[in-house]
């Protein structure tokens, strides 16, 4: 076939002349399957990389059958002349089952990742516009101004749950599969056959599916951890079944996330959500079947069980996802919300992480215009009107072109920016630097209001000697490195004490007493919830050898003699490396 142009770069004539060589040589004036969607068509190849392995099907919608595909591989993957012939395979197999077009779907399954929008978007209603900007220009509402749009894609996943901190959050997808789906159409361009393209985020299809999975107790909420080989995802919805939040784990390298239980019970306890259900999705051919039994040893008062997915002949259960995405005619959901709602009418859960770009789609007419193009075979007045379009469309592509902010670029501009960025960067580096050390970690007053509250005058206690010191753990040739804290208190006590004592000898009672002299004074060092930091208590008591029974009426305060017991108090505060007030260890900037 001929190598057709962009319009941008063809005059008018040009322009009109190649669209007449895409009606003549090509059937996009015939075949509608060049306009639909590739769930739309009725053979279609689906494709799951998970990290492990890369899964491929064969569905026939119209058969309602599911076959396997072809064999991909991660070398396949790489090397151009494989990837042309896997497409050409699919081409002649798709020919041979009596299809017209091929829709190719890839289910994303070895990534996910979200990415914060700007606090400044908290409208549900501005969603439409947000979904649209997060595939024309993602940085223009993203929280982190470091992304890279040629390197990843972004779409956009509504938070409905009412009293949710936002609306939404962005779903980021990497480009490493664009070869791969640019290689198919390339294939059906070639032979003058539809194959239209289609990525999607296997999780997010996943949480679609959970309405004709999971069988939740009403009015509850519960979590759904989504068990792939390579991460995990949690999806957080409330009582009435509406998703107030996504969070995902890496495992990095082992079967589970080695944080996840802390992740879900501090997200559990921040959505304020009480003892939820929790259901183990596993999609994976190998994820760890252990942690159902785990989970039901930590979260006694949760309703622990592992999901089985939607089944289909042909389709492995730990894969659901091509089953879910291709569903035509709606199976009954076991409940629904306003969530699944919209992540199926608004097609929230499918949307297209790499669809083909705008300089190659915008290559070919549209239907409509293909459909024009065949009435104006008939009309040679058409053809001025034609030319008018075409000049106008070439006029205005210049005044926007002018009217953008590129057009009064300035490199000079650009390299002094540059250079002062470069200098404030170093100055922030090295502010950070000295702000670390110092920190706020030790100051003798806090430490003396923490000896005052922690005995007082009323409590039939003497302190005869009191020592406080701190010393650093070894560095490692880490960038940070912890500290360790140790307070030792020695003195008398009397017989009302010794329960005093014995509360300060637990983790709670100096964990409390610690709460205490942070929130009284503000100084964070003694928060035991701040951070990875541990503390350890430990008092010995012993009978005073000096000690003469007397009548409490008598007894002096300061004579030691009128105190039966001794004691000998030991406080170790452990402050980790990666502890907010963890020391910078690697020299100044």
């Amino acid at each position: 076939m001929a190598t057709f142009q962009h319009p941008a770069s063809l005059n008018a004539l040009q322009q009109y002349a190649q669209a007449c060589s895409i009606l003549r040589n090509t059937s996009r004036a015939t075949n509608t399957a060049w306009y639909q969607g590739a769930l739309e068509l009725d053979f279609q190849l689906h494709i799951r990389p998970d990290g492990p392995e890369i899964t491929t099907f064969y569905h026939h919608a119209s058969k309602k059958q599911w076959t396997h595909g072809p064999t991909l591989t991660e070398e396949t993957l790489h090397d151009p002349s494989k990837l042309a012939a896997l497409a050409a395979e699919a081409l002649r197999h798709a020919g041979s089952n009596g299809a017209t077009s091929l829709g190719v779907i890839l289910h994303v399954a070895d990534e996910f990742a979200t990415t914060e929008l700007k606090p400044d978007f908290d409208n549900p209603g501005s969603l439409p516009e947000l979904r649209e900007t997060a595939e024309r220009d993602p940085a223009a509402i993203l929280e982190d101004s470091s992304i890279q749009p040629d390197q990843a894609t972004w779409r956009i996943l509504p938070y409905p749950a009412q009293g949710s901190e936002t609306i939404g959050t962005t779903v980021t997808v990497s480009r490493q599969y664009a070869p791969l789906l640019e290689t198919f159409r390339a294939a059906g361009d070639k032979a003058n056959f539809p194959v239209i393209t289609h990525a999607v985020s296997a999780p997010l299809v996943a949480i679609l599916g959970l309405s004709r999975m999971l069988k939740p107790t009403p009015d509850k909420p519960f979590v759904a951890v989504l068990q792939y080989p390579w991460f995990t995802v949690m999806a957080f919805f409330n009582e009435h079944a509406d998703l107030s939040l996504v969070r995902t784990l890496p495992h990095r390298g082992v079967r589970r996330a080695t944080n996840f239980r802390n992740a879900l019970t501090t997200t559990s306890a921040s959505l304020e959500f009480v003892d939820p259900d929790l259901y183990l999705v596993p999609l994976g051919h190998s994820v760890d079947n252990t942690l159902a039994a785990n989970l039901r040893i930590t979260f006694t008062n949760s309703r622990v069980e592992t999901v089985e997915p939607l089944g289909e002949e042909g389709i492995p259960e730990w894969c659901p996802e091509p089953a879910i995405a291709a569903q035509r005619d709606e199976a009954v959901p076991f409940f629904t919300s306003h969530t699944f709602t919209i992540l199926r009418d608004d097609r929230w859960a499918l949307q297209n992480f790499l669809p083909t770009p705008n300089d190659v789609s915008e290559i070919y007419p549209n239907r409509a215009e293909m459909r024009l193009l065949r009435v104006l075979r008939l009309a040679r007045v058409a053809l001025f009107a034609v030319t008018l379009l075409s000049i106008a469309y070439f006029v205005l592509g210049i005044v926007d072109l002018v009217r953008r902010p590129e057009w009064g670029f300035d490199p000079m501009q650009a390299e002094a920016i540059k250079t002062r960025l470069a200098k404030l960067n170093s100055e922030k580096q090295k502010a950070d630097h000295w702000n670390n050390l110092l920190d706020d970690r030790s100051k003798a007053w806090v430490t003396m209001e923490s000896l005052s509250r922690m005995f007082p005058t009323s409590r039939g206690v003497m302190i005869k000697s009191f020592t406080m010191n701190a010393k650093p753990d070894s560095a490692g040739g880490n960038a940070t490195t912890g500290f360790v804290k140790e307070w030792r208190i020695a003195g008398l006590a009397r017989d009302e004490a010794l329960e005093y004592l014995n509360s300060l000898n637990t983790r709670e009672g100096i964990s409390e007493h610690f709460a205490e002299v942070a929130r009284s004074t503000g100084n964070s060092a003694f928060d035991p919830a701040l951070g990875n930091r541990s503390i350890s208590v430990n008092v010995r008591t012993l009978e005073n050898a000096t000690y003469k029974p007397m009548p409490p009426e008598e007894a002096n305060p300061s004579d030691e003699t009128s105190y039966p017991f001794t004691f000998d108090l030991r406080i170790t505060q452990r402050f980790e490396a990666t502890d907010p007030l963890a020391l910078n260890v690697r020299p100044a900037p």
